[in-house]
């Protein structure tokens, strides 16, 4: 049972998507502000079958996102005014063609066929931008780059030897009101909770600590977007849910119902950057909302941080690899090949083929950031499929936590 991945914070284009904005069967929303207009609604529905972008990037870190659809869309404005410039004659001059006729009016028509694809794909790209923007500026509001950053190291098992370390640093996330909005710091106290062998009174102390802050000093992106200085009627809601959530889940772990999954592995291949790759970002994205997608792509590296294995992705990998000593000497193994009785016992010890379509299913709610992380160990030979009871958004599954 992992109930860490479905409520930490993540880094993945769709999966920010489903965390940060209103996203439900493939649609999208969120509203648009300017200083010169009034708000406005966006809505768009996302195929990954039907948008190449997407389909391309819904799975990478959203800085390579960032960075990709700046890119693709200057390529594509550059093809479409080269098209259009060859179709541009003057008032009165007609086009003159005086060597390699045929070709070149052929090469001209084919290229003004092309138009139309080539306006389409800009018009996939601009949405995008505009969806781009929308996550960037919840990540700028709410500053989710800390917090990603504290629930990997939790996750992974950076502060095992030091348990002190662990509670001041998320005891100062979750009391400063100029970080995250109330479910934010839920979510980061629950992590703790899971993530550490932190005692029940630690994670308590640390609760309480949150709650005080919030009564207090407010957060700075509260449920409507807009800064404050004390709880409104909605966050205060959220506070009491998030408590009762963090209480139920200290009992969970003292009866010793969740497993210890602090040791999350990493996969090695796209540790690019260190502990503070988001945050460095941040001090310069928070004061360049206007023109963040242009400005971003110099600095997207420096936010290309280690992708841990989530259990579901270890177990996955340890069953499809035979991995001895691991869930592999512990899950139940059939072959509908052989016939009559069977002793499993026996049936495990035998030789068996490799594993090349894996179907996982969670019975529960599953979430973007499961799925996504079990892509990761698909290849040329083998093939993951993921299917849940629900797909939950973070705080849907935070919600559901708190009705238990």
């Amino acid at each position: 049972m992992d109930l860490i991945t479905p409520i930490q914070h993540s880094s993945t284009y769709q999966a920010l998507i489903d965390d940060l904005l209103t996203h439900n069967a493939n649609r999208v929303e969120f509203t648009v502000t300017s200083e010169t207009s009034r708000p406005s609604q966006k809505k768009f529905d996302l195929d990954a079958d039907e948008d190449p972008f997407y389909a391309r990037h819904k799975f990478n870190p959203f800085p390579e996102a960032i960075e990709s659809n700046g890119a693709e869309l200057e390529d594509v404005t550059s093809r479409e005014n080269a098209i259009r410039s060859k179709t541009v004659v003057g008032d009165v001059n007609p086009v003159v063609v005086q060597n390699g006729g045929t070709n070149a009016a052929s090469d001209l028509a084919s290229a003004v066929d092309s138009l139309p694809k080539l306006l389409e794909q800009k018009k996939q790209l601009e949405m995008h931008t505009s969806i781009l923007q929308a996550v960037m500026n919840e990540v700028a509001a709410r500053d989710v780059p800390n917090f990603f950053e504290l629930e990997s190291s939790l996750a992974s098992g950076q502060y095992k030897n030091d348990a002190t370390k662990a509670k001041n640093e998320v005891l100062t996330l979750v009391t400063d009101p100029a970080k995250g909005n109330v479910e934010d710091k839920i979510r980061l106290v629950i992590v703790y909770c899971l993530a550490t062998a932190a005692p029940g009174a630690d994670v308590t102390e640390v609760a309480t600590g949150m709650a005080e802050a919030l009564e207090s000093k407010g957060s700075s992106s509260g449920s409507t977007g807009a800064a404050h200085g004390t709880l409104n009627k909605d966050d205060r809601a959220k506070l009491e849910k998030g408590l009762k959530a963090i209480e139920y889940l200290k009992n969970l772990r003292s009866l010793q119902m969740i497993p210890n999954i602090s040791q999350a592995e990493d996969f090695g291949s796209k540790s690019t950057g260190n502990s503070d790759m988001l945050s460095s970002f941040m001090a310069r994205a928070t004061n360049q909302a206007s023109g963040l997608l242009a400005k971003a792509t110099d600095r997207v590296s420096s936010m290309l941080g280690k992708v841990l294995k989530h259990r579901a992705t270890r177990v996955v990998e340890n069953l499809c690899e035979m991995k001895p000593g691991s869930e592999d000497d512990e899950y139940l193994y059939l072959d509908p090949k052989v016939k009559g009785d069977v002793d499993v016992n026996l049936l495990r010890n035998m030789t068996r083929a490799p594993y090349r379509e894996v179907i996982t299913f969670v019975i529960g709610g599953g979430c973007y950031a499961e799925y996504q992380n079990l892509q990761m160990i698909a290849n040329e030979r083998r093939s993951v499929t993921y299917g849940s009871t629900e797909l939950v958004s973070p705080c849907g599954f935070l919600n559901q936590l708190a009705k238990i």
